[in-house]
């Protein structure tokens, strides 16, 4: 966050009157910039969540507390999906990230 407040504060003393009145809009974004960042730490808490209850329904199968092997199955079923997405996420936003680096100014 501050790192953002000081690039903005560099680039409106730097840049043309045109270009202030686009900083001012952006500024406007940090709002969204948010909610995506607390979507995404939301997301990532939820796969966490949903792993921990895995093993916590293969625990209780374990020590006999849990009498179905398919709710077991079943929980580490949705937590391997979530994984799985997640690592998906990350990698097309790796490979934007790249792409957009290869680009030539």
């Amino acid at each position: 966050m501050k790192a953002e407040m000081l690039f903005n504060s560099a680039t409106s003393a730097l840049a043309p009157d045109y270009q202030k009145s686009l900083n001012s809009s952006l500024k406007t974004d940090n709002h969204n910039r948010t909610d995506f960042m607390s979507y995404l730490n939301n997301a990532l808490q939820e796969v966490d969540n949903l792993q921990k209850e895995a093993a916590d329904s293969a625990k209780q199968l374990v020590l006999g507390g849990e009498d179905c092997l398919h709710n077991t199955m079943i929980a580490y079923e949705k937590a391997n999906l979530a994984l799985q997405l997640t690592i998906e996420v990350r990698n097309k936003i790796v490979e934007a990230y790249q792409e957009i680096m290869r680009m030539q100014m």
